[in-house]
């Protein structure tokens, strides 16, 4: 009886030992601080600003339909995709980016419609608010170099049906995914601990969800307007549920422990919810 004892607590203590397991800090080098613009340069059909040891890509003026940004200029690492700045180019469909990239600025390739394939290098750290924002990308192929993504970031993007986190992410913007609509599933990592509100806003064509138990926090109406999910797994580690989830959602089905967060969330707004089935 007292060895039955001791291995149950043995077990007790593994398991609340790998749910509470701490992960390491993401560290990111982002880019030199308080450097200066020494110099501007033209290359082809590329604008840069050139710093004491880094180089930005500030603009491009080209028609190409495939395009390859330098990973050098002046023997300078290009490490910043600037401000909008391939912002609306109709012409662009596949675009290389440099080996030692590490940010993606804001709106840098919002509204290019036509983008379809995004070659990411394997050193992009940030991936900041609005940068494909409106394209078509098919694949998304993150780096697990990759630590943040912004708000509307990937917004009315309708090309990828997959999503899946990288391990560095630790936090992804409201509104990231919103509107989505050829995505079917995602991935989260084991590090994020909120969902913030309309990150997966009328991403129509979801069907399942399964929320990790590393997350603590569901914002409002983050899954609004989801009209064909039809099942989705919240487990009683989330504590907060903001308003307006599944609204629009008429067909989901809630899997989570009784007087769970999510449980409660159902009772009081009407939502179809069931315990999850316990292995035999």
């Amino acid at each position: 009886m007292k060895k039955n004892i001791f291995v149950l607590l043995i077990l007790f203590i593994l398991i609340s030992c790998a749910e509470k397991e701490k992960l390491e800090p993401v560290v990111t080098l982002g880019v030199p601080e308080k450097e200066k613009v020494v110099d501007k340069i033209e290359l082809d059909d590329f604008y840069f600003d050139l710093y004491t040891s880094y180089a930005a890509l500030v603009r491009y003026n080209g028609n190409e339909s495939y395009v390859i940004i330098p990973d050098r200029v002046e023997g300078l690492p290009v490490l910043i995709i600037g401000e909008k700045a391939f912002w609306g180019n109709e012409n662009l469909k596949n675009i290389k980016l440099p080996e030692n990239l590490r940010i993606i600025d804001r709106w840098a390739f919002q509204k290019c419609i036509e983008l379809n394939t995004v070659e990411f290098n394997s050193r992009l750290e940030t991936i900041s608010d609005y940068a494909f924002n409106q394209t078509a990308i098919k694949e998304l192929n993150f780096p697990v170099s990759l630590a943040s993504i912004g708000k509307y970031s990937f917004s009315e993007c309708v090309g990828f049906t997959s999503l899946e986190i990288p391990g560095r992410v630790g936090e992804i913007g409201r509104y990231a995914f919103y509107g989505c609509t050829e995505m079917v599933e995602f991935k989260l990592n084991n590090r994020l601990t909120r969902i913030q509100d309309h990150v997966f806003y009328n991403c129509t064509a979801l069907v399942n969800a399964d929320i990790p138990r590393n997350i603590t926090e569901i914002a409002g109406y983050a899954f609004a307007g989801c009209v064909s999910l039809v099942e989705i797994n919240i487990p009683d580690t989330v504590v907060t549920i903001g308003e307006g989830q599944f609204h629009g959602t008429p067909n989901v089905t809630v899997i989570t422990p009784a007087k769970s967060a999510a449980a409660k969330f159902c009772d009081k707004n009407g939502v179809n919810w069931r315990e999850p089935i316990k292995n035999k």
